[in-house]
């Protein structure tokens, strides 16, 4: 098998001709399949930062997030916290618009979670009225006497709030904090125990049976509260009160405004991690795949590699028939993260699926051949980076068609003047 190339047996339930069912009466029939990933195609500059920026810190710094609204145009967002929108006809037709969409308040008190504001995740049902979670990061460092330590990352302090739009995404804003206030650690701020709360909601989808809308979130320890990836759920996405998360038997969990609650226990209103071992921190992007069928989880990772002893930093992909039980995790591209390299190299971040096929109003599905999104971070610099696709490819064993080894496309280029 060709270097770079990535199987992973997973069970796949499927069903069997339905008259052949009828006539046995049997169950869904398990069968054990082989699972390939691949490049298969050159990659694509979706926002070259150096030609298409509004101003310098206009940089792609979230997993890039679609949707469309009720004119028929697509809306990309993959902003920073002076957050705007890329537009146009489809995903092969996006341009960059200089208009700020929603601005961050940069309020200095931690209690009102209401700091930098970045658009993390969006779900319309009409394309008019535009729900979106937010990823928003205090941090103490930019704030006079919050942060002794003046360490940017000792001092950060996340939650996960509500604003939402309704002119077609062209403005987003919320109602007075911290009334927008959707998910927080069960503890106020400490400067300098950072960072710690709750982080990176993933993007929003509606489960096609159970009627709920889901979330993955990235979960930091402090406190009572674990390390891991999240999941929390609601049927009611205007009402930031509403979302609750898994506590390891159901989705029981209430979030609570640690600076106006009071006589409660902390471990009650903790999230626990899913599949920790198998999915470690991957919330980025979530969809339904109906080629795989089943639920398709995309971030960054690490995993360690016995033949080349030592770990293997890269995007990852995992399965799930439940959103809580996931497959272990397999290399979809090796790069090296801000976190794993110096900047004498490119590095990459915020990786998603859209599937430009995806009829969905918001890209809930990906199928056999979809678009990954990410973003590589130029080396020698803080904004330079730019939003990148490339097409990828799944193929089962039970394929008829055998993987296309001669186009396989192993690896990115990483080095210093790849852009």
């Amino acid at each position: 098998m060709p270097a770079g190339t990535n199987k992973v047996v997973i069970k796949l339930f499927t069903t069997l001709i339905a008259a052949l069912l009828n006539e046995t009466g049997c169950a869904d029939v398990q069968l054990e399949v082989e699972v390939e990933v691949g490049i298969v195609g050159p990659e694509e500059i979706v926002f070259d930062w150096t030609t298409d920026r509004c101003e310098t810190e206009d940089i792609p710094d979230i997993p890039a997030r679609a949707f469309r609204d009720a004119e028929g145009n697509v809306q990309l967002i993959a902003s920073h916290f002076i957050n705007r929108r890329m537009i146009g006809s489809d995903l092969d037709s996006l341009n960059q618009d200089c208009n700020v969409i929603m601005s961050s308040d940069m309020d200095p008190d931690p209690a009102q979670y209401n700091d930098r504001e970045w658009i993390h995740a969006v779900y319309t049902t009409d394309g008019l009225n535009i729900h979106a979670l937010v990823h928003n990061e205090y941090q103490g460092s930019s704030h006079a006497g919050m942060c002794p330590s003046g360490d940017y990352s000792k001092c950060w302090y996340n939650a996960v709030t509500y604003a939402s739009s309704t002119d077609m995404g062209k403005t987003y804003s919320h109602v007075s904090a911290p009334g927008h206030l959707v998910a927080s650690v069960p503890y106020i701020y400490e400067p300098d125990a950072g960072p710690y709360g709750i982080f990176n909601p993933g993007n929003i989808i509606h489960h096609p049976t159970d009627g709920y809308y889901y979330s993955m979130i990235h979960l930091e320890s402090y406190g009572a509260q674990d390390w891991g990836a999240g999941i929390m759920r609601t049927r009611t996405l205007n009402d930031p009160e509403s979302w609750r998360c898994w506590d390891g038997a159901g989705f029981n969990v209430a979030f609570i405004n640690p600076y106006t609650e009071t006589g409660y226990d902390p471990a009650e209103h903790i999230c626990v991690p899913v599949s920790r071992d198998n999915i470690e921190k991957m919330v980025e992007s979530l969809t339904f795949n109906t080629y795989l069928k089943k639920f398709l989880l995309v971030g960054p990772a690490g995993l360690y590699d016995p033949d080349r002893d030592e770990i293997v930093y890269g995007f990852y992909f995992s399965l799930s028939d439940d959103l809580i039980n996931w497959s272990p995790r397999r290399l979809i591209m090796e790069v090296p993260f801000w976190w794993t390299a110096g900047n004498d190299v490119d590095r990459y971040a915020y990786p998603s699926l859209i599937d430009s096929d995806d009829l969905s109003r918001n890209f809930e599905y990906t199928d056999r051949d979809v678009y990954f999104y990410f973003t590589r971070w130029h080396a020698w610099t803080t904004h330079d980076r730019d939003l990148v696709r490339v097409p990828i490819r799944f193929y089962l064993d039970t394929d008829t068609e055998e993987f296309p080894w001669e186009i396989f496309i192993p690896a990115i280029t990483h080095g210093a003047n790849s852009k």
